[in-house]
Protein backbone atom coordinates (compact mmCIF):
# COMPACT_ATOMS: atom_id res chain seq x y z
CA UNK A 1 0.00 0.00 0.00
CA UNK A 2 2.84 2.27 0.59
CA UNK A 3 3.64 1.96 -3.07
CA UNK A 4 0.15 2.96 -4.17
CA UNK A 5 0.21 6.17 -2.23
CA UNK A 6 3.26 7.52 -4.01
CA UNK A 7 1.73 6.55 -7.39
CA UNK A 8 -1.51 8.34 -6.55
CA UNK A 9 0.45 11.42 -5.47
CA UNK A 10 2.47 11.27 -8.65
CA UNK A 11 -0.73 11.13 -10.74
CA UNK A 12 -2.25 14.03 -8.77
CA UNK A 13 0.87 16.11 -9.30
CA UNK A 14 0.91 15.38 -13.04
CA UNK A 15 -2.84 15.92 -13.37
CA UNK A 16 -2.70 19.03 -11.17
CA UNK A 17 0.25 20.35 -13.13
CA UNK A 18 -1.53 19.59 -16.38
CA UNK A 19 -4.66 21.36 -15.14
CA UNK A 20 -2.62 24.39 -14.10
CA UNK A 21 -0.97 24.52 -17.51
CA UNK A 22 -4.36 24.17 -19.20
CA UNK A 23 -5.84 27.02 -17.10
CA UNK A 24 -2.84 29.24 -17.84
CA UNK A 25 -3.15 28.53 -21.58
CA UNK A 26 -6.91 29.26 -21.53
CA UNK A 27 -6.43 32.52 -19.60
CA UNK A 28 -3.62 33.58 -21.95
CA UNK A 29 -5.80 32.77 -24.98
CA UNK A 30 -8.71 34.77 -23.55
CA UNK A 31 -6.43 37.75 -22.88
CA UNK A 32 -5.09 37.62 -26.44
CA UNK A 33 -8.57 37.30 -27.95
CA UNK A 34 -9.83 40.17 -25.76
CA UNK A 35 -6.89 42.36 -26.76
CA UNK A 36 -7.46 41.53 -30.42
CA UNK A 37 -11.17 42.33 -30.25
CA UNK A 38 -10.53 45.54 -28.27
CA UNK A 39 -7.87 46.65 -30.74
CA UNK A 40 -10.12 45.90 -33.70
CA UNK A 41 -13.02 47.84 -32.16
CA UNK A 42 -10.78 50.76 -31.34
CA UNK A 43 -9.34 50.77 -34.85
CA UNK A 44 -12.76 50.54 -36.48
CA UNK A 45 -14.29 53.09 -34.10
CA UNK A 46 -11.50 55.60 -34.71
CA UNK A 47 -11.86 55.19 -38.46
CA UNK A 48 -15.61 55.71 -38.19
CA UNK A 49 -15.11 58.91 -36.22
CA UNK A 50 -12.67 60.19 -38.82
CA UNK A 51 -15.17 59.47 -41.59
CA UNK A 52 -17.95 61.14 -39.63
CA UNK A 53 -15.78 64.21 -39.08
CA UNK A 54 -15.05 64.38 -42.81
CA UNK A 55 -18.66 63.75 -43.85
CA UNK A 56 -20.20 66.30 -41.47
CA UNK A 57 -18.37 69.62 -41.51
CA UNK A 58 -18.43 71.43 -38.21
CA UNK A 59 -20.84 74.33 -38.05
CA UNK A 60 -19.09 77.49 -37.02
CA UNK A 61 -20.13 78.83 -33.65
CA UNK A 62 -22.89 81.43 -33.80
CA UNK A 63 -21.49 84.88 -33.13
CA UNK A 64 -22.60 86.59 -29.97
CA UNK A 65 -25.13 89.41 -30.07
CA UNK A 66 -23.49 92.78 -29.87
CA UNK A 67 -24.74 96.31 -29.70
CA UNK A 68 -27.56 97.30 -32.05
CA UNK A 69 -26.42 98.53 -35.43
CA UNK A 70 -28.70 100.51 -37.72
CA UNK A 71 -27.93 100.62 -41.43
CA UNK A 72 -29.62 103.44 -43.28
CA UNK A 73 -30.76 102.87 -46.83
CA UNK A 74 -31.24 105.93 -49.04
CA UNK A 75 -34.88 106.80 -49.69
CA UNK A 76 -36.71 104.69 -52.26
CA UNK A 77 -38.99 106.45 -54.70
CA UNK A 78 -41.10 104.17 -56.87
CA UNK A 79 -43.96 104.64 -59.28
CA UNK A 80 -47.09 102.73 -58.41
CA UNK A 81 -49.49 101.11 -60.85
CA UNK A 82 -50.83 103.70 -63.36
CA UNK A 83 -54.38 102.76 -62.36
CA UNK A 84 -53.63 103.43 -58.69
CA UNK A 85 -54.93 106.84 -57.52
CA UNK A 86 -51.55 107.51 -55.90
CA UNK A 87 -48.71 108.22 -58.34
CA UNK A 88 -45.63 107.33 -56.34
CA UNK A 89 -44.38 106.01 -53.04
CA UNK A 90 -41.31 107.25 -51.18
CA UNK A 91 -39.92 105.19 -48.29
CA UNK A 92 -36.86 105.74 -46.10
CA UNK A 93 -35.82 102.86 -43.91
CA UNK A 94 -33.21 101.58 -41.53
CA UNK A 95 -32.23 97.98 -40.90
CA UNK A 96 -31.50 96.78 -37.35
CA UNK A 97 -29.09 93.97 -36.55
CA UNK A 98 -27.14 92.97 -33.47
CA UNK A 99 -24.36 91.28 -35.46
CA UNK A 100 -21.48 93.25 -36.93
CA UNK A 101 -20.92 90.72 -39.72
CA UNK A 102 -24.56 91.11 -40.84
CA UNK A 103 -24.12 94.89 -40.97
CA UNK A 104 -21.07 94.39 -43.17
CA UNK A 105 -22.97 91.99 -45.42
CA UNK A 106 -25.80 94.51 -45.81
CA UNK A 107 -23.29 97.20 -46.83
CA UNK A 108 -21.58 94.79 -49.23
CA UNK A 109 -24.86 93.73 -50.87
CA UNK A 110 -26.63 97.13 -50.85
CA UNK A 111 -27.16 97.29 -54.64
CA UNK A 112 -28.94 93.93 -54.68
CA UNK A 113 -30.94 94.77 -51.56
CA UNK A 114 -31.99 98.13 -53.03
CA UNK A 115 -33.01 96.45 -56.28
CA UNK A 116 -35.14 93.83 -54.54
CA UNK A 117 -36.76 96.40 -52.25
CA UNK A 118 -37.50 98.72 -55.19
CA UNK A 119 -39.29 95.85 -56.95
CA UNK A 120 -41.19 95.01 -53.75
CA UNK A 121 -42.27 98.61 -53.12
CA UNK A 122 -43.34 99.11 -56.74
CA UNK A 123 -45.82 96.21 -56.48
CA UNK A 124 -47.79 97.77 -53.61
CA UNK A 125 -51.30 99.19 -53.74
CA UNK A 126 -51.86 102.55 -52.04
CA UNK A 127 -55.17 101.38 -50.55
CA UNK A 128 -53.34 98.60 -48.66
CA UNK A 129 -50.64 100.96 -47.41
CA UNK A 130 -53.09 103.46 -45.89
CA UNK A 131 -53.81 101.13 -42.93
CA UNK A 132 -51.32 100.37 -40.15
CA UNK A 133 -51.72 96.65 -40.91
CA UNK A 134 -50.70 97.24 -44.53
CA UNK A 135 -47.58 99.13 -43.48
CA UNK A 136 -46.70 96.41 -40.95
CA UNK A 137 -47.10 93.74 -43.62
CA UNK A 138 -44.84 95.70 -45.98
CA UNK A 139 -42.31 96.06 -43.16
CA UNK A 140 -42.28 92.25 -42.69
CA UNK A 141 -41.86 91.69 -46.43
CA UNK A 142 -38.98 94.19 -46.55
CA UNK A 143 -37.24 92.39 -43.69
CA UNK A 144 -37.73 89.01 -45.43
CA UNK A 145 -36.36 90.46 -48.68
CA UNK A 146 -33.18 91.70 -46.96
CA UNK A 147 -32.81 88.44 -45.01
CA UNK A 148 -33.04 86.41 -48.23
CA UNK A 149 -30.15 88.38 -49.75
CA UNK A 150 -28.03 87.91 -46.60
CA UNK A 151 -28.79 84.19 -46.52
CA UNK A 152 -28.09 83.65 -50.22
CA UNK A 153 -25.15 85.96 -50.91
CA UNK A 154 -23.71 86.61 -47.47
CA UNK A 155 -22.60 84.41 -44.63
CA UNK A 156 -26.04 84.25 -43.07
CA UNK A 157 -26.93 85.96 -39.85
CA UNK A 158 -30.02 87.64 -38.55
CA UNK A 159 -31.66 90.86 -39.57
CA UNK A 160 -33.56 91.86 -36.44
CA UNK A 161 -36.02 94.34 -37.94
CA UNK A 162 -36.69 97.01 -40.54
CA UNK A 163 -37.98 100.44 -39.56
CA UNK A 164 -39.64 102.95 -41.88
CA UNK A 165 -38.20 106.35 -41.04
CA UNK A 166 -40.05 108.08 -43.83
CA UNK A 167 -43.24 107.09 -45.66
CA UNK A 168 -44.85 109.33 -48.28
CA UNK A 169 -47.53 108.52 -50.86
CA UNK A 170 -48.45 111.17 -53.41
Amino acid sequence: MAKKKPEAEAENEEGGGGKKKLIIIIVAALVLVGAGVGGALMFMGGDEQAQTAQAEPETPPKPEKGDPTYIELKPFTVNLDPEDPVGFLQISLQVLTYYQDVAEQIEKNKPLIRNNLTLLFGQQKSADLRSPEGKTELQKKAKETIQQVIDKYGDGGEVENVYFTGFVMQ
